[in-house]
């Protein structure tokens, strides 16, 4: 028979367990209760700091912390002493290394008060610049290299701070990288502060390596499209020197082209291997045929159906055919361009024909434009030569017809300086146009036509304002409108012109309708004020006309509030504006800028 042991607990020992336990949970919540008393709230005051006041305010811990419900108060105490240390380190940057820092933590108000007193202090100033140059620059380029030394940003008197060393060191190095030299290097640099009599002696040294140049084009990717296309527009000759801008040239070549959905243009880094290096071009070809619908709406014309077609290899030639069907309620759009393969130069030719139906307003046009393009790669400052031939059928109820034609040939120039084409937030598109035609067979009367136009959208103002200028001018000159057909004319009024007045609802009264003008000027400014980084808040104002004459010409107003959202496909407009002619308010809904 199996033998068994019985324990039986010792009752003391059980007695001492317990109250061990007993002791650790009070322990615990007491602890805990402990840690959720937070200190009353605070506010931070920041004496003789002057000018830099916002800016140690927006960098410190205790300022950002401010607003927080769950520091305990010797967290509050924590971020009072060691607030102090890092004001010294950003005043630092600012060129104040000797600056001293009082503090001290007020209890007795409600809220707290965390006083910081600064005395900055005198600020740094350059005493001297030494830089030296090693590698092939030296003997190879010399005038290069005082060039270089000449070009430093902190001379010898200038005031010194982090981050203009930080640029000026970044500067030097980057005028050697995007040519000759792409191996360059900073190889040590030194910035040494003298507290006593508030001065910096600054040691740069620099390496440039060996020179590179450029070799024999190496493509990958193509399999759809001919070579010749690329090596035609290549701006790169072997046995050039190493140049950055090279590189992007050839690359936006390529990509302007429409053939490619990605492009990249790279060379090997080797500084063993420094000549006649193979230039490395990888392509993602886009499809050779596609078929796009699309739907929209607008406030101007309003449901708005279309069809494209795109053939990347019309006629087997590697030319592109882009034709479009776009129907809305007051226009019908039937029109194909070709695109032919770009010169040597990067420049490409393109020929179109389209015709267009238009009833707007009163008057009912029947259009016709076939033009002639030579456009240049450069899309940055763009350059458009054209040969354009104009006719129109112009109705104006049952009783007014007139055929208009006109021959013209014209130059465009648009400078785009944004720094995103598609979502732009800051920057300006600025553009003129010039066109003529002298009397012959087509024109009826020599005639001149320019027009200018901007946008510019400013930086923003306190992480949150931002202004958006827009204007125009256009004249037609020695024709009448009774000969040059419409689309050389203008109207305006509607969702990108003047808000607050229909589509094209503002130009020269003729038979009950509105007809197109031989002069026109808008202006327009808005205010915006950014509540997140997608949405914003507008308020503007809107002023423009067209009309056969200046002296007849005569601004009319609108003005309102709208909505703004930072889409995917660009910036949504919701705009509510009062028309200062009809007395009326009107809705309007648009996608991007006026450019």
């Amino acid at each position: 028979m199996p033998s068994r042991i019985i324990l039986y607990p010792n009752q003391a020992l059980l007695k001492q367990l317990l109250a061990l336990f007993v002791f650790i949970l009070f322990s615990y919540v007491a602890n805990n209760a402990q840690a959720q008393v937070t200190a009353p709230s605070y506010r931070v005051v920041i004496d003789g700091a002057e000018g830099l006041t916002s800016f140690l305010t927006d960098n410190l811990d205790i300022s950002r912390r401010q607003s927080s419900t769950e520091l305990s108060e010797d967290e509050v105490q924590r971020l009072v002493g060691i607030t102090p240390g890092q004001i010294r380190s950003l005043l630092a940057t600012e060129g104040y290394f000797s600056a001293t820092v009082k503090h001290e933590l007020n209890r007795d108000s409600i809220p707290w008060v965390a006083r910081f007193t600064v005395i900055p202090g005198p600020r740094t100033l350059v005493e001297s610049v030494d830089i030296t140059f090693k590698g092939e620059i030296v003997a190879a380029h010399p005038r290069r290299v005082e060039g270089l030394k000449r070009s430093w940003l902190l001379q010898p008197g200038g005031i010194f701070q982090q981050k203009a060393w930080n640029d000026a060191k970044s500067d030097l190095l980057k005028a050697l990288l995007i040519r000759d030299y792409p191996t360059a290097a900073v190889t040590q640099s030194e910035a040494r502060i003298e507290p006593t009599n508030s001065s910096a002696v600054l040691t740069v040294e620099v390496d440039s390596g060996p020179g590179f140049t450029f070799g024999e084009l190496q493509i990958e990717g193509l399999q759809r499209y001919g070579r010749n296309m690329i090596d035609d527009l290549n701006p790169i000759k072997p046995g050039e020197p190493y140049s950055q801008e090279k590189l992007n040239e050839l690359q936006a070549r390529i990509q302007n082209t429409g053939y490619f959905k990605s492009v990249f243009a790279t060379v090997e880094m080797d500084p063993a291997k420094p000549l006649a290096v193979p230039i490395r071009l990888d392509l993602t070809e886009n499809e050779r045929k596609r078929l796009s619908l699309g739907v929209g709406f607008s406030t101007d014309s309003g449901a708005r159906g279309q069809v494209k077609w795109l053939d990347r290899n019309f006629l087997d030639r590697d030319w592109r055919l882009e034709s479009n069907l776009r129907l809305d309620r007051d226009t019908r759009v039937l029109g194909s361009d070709v695109y032919l393969q770009p010169l040597s130069n990067g420049w490409r030719p393109s020929v179109g024909a389209h015709y267009e139906y238009t009833d707007s307003a009163g008057e009912i046009n029947n259009k016709l434009l076939s033009s002639a393009r030579l456009t240049s790669p450069d899309t940055n400052d763009e350059k458009v030569w054209a040969l354009s031939f104009y006719a129109d059928r112009q109705r104006i109820g049952e009783d007014f017809s007139n055929n208009r034609e006109a021959l013209v040939g014209s130059f465009i120039y648009t400078r785009r300086r944004v720094n995103n084409l598609i979502l732009p937030t800051r920057g300006y598109v600025a553009s003129i146009e010039l066109g003529a035609g002298p009397a012959g067979v087509i024109n009826k009367k020599s005639l001149v036509r320019a027009v200018g136009r901007a946008t510019y959208l400013s930086p923003y103002y306190a992480k949150r304002w931002q202004a958006v200028l827009r204007g125009q001018v256009g004249q037609v000159f020695g024709a009448d409108r009774d000969t040059v057909p419409g689309d050389l004319l203008f109207r305006t009024g509607g969702d990108q012109s003047v808000r607050g007045y229909s589509y094209n609802t503002l130009g020269v009264e003729q038979n009950g309708a509105i007809v197109g003008g031989t002069v026109t000027a808008v202006i327009s400014a808005e205010l915006v004020y950014r509540i997140t980084p997608e949405w914003g808040a507008a308020v503007f104002t809107d002023a423009g006309n067209a009309a056969d004459s200046w002296s007849d010409f005569k601004l009319k107003q609108g003005s309102g509030i709208g909505a703004r959202w930072r889409s995917p496909i660009g910036q949504v407009n919701l705009d509510v504006a009062y028309g200062h002619e009809t007395k009326e308010p009107r809705l309007h809904f648009s996608i991007g800028y006026g450019f």
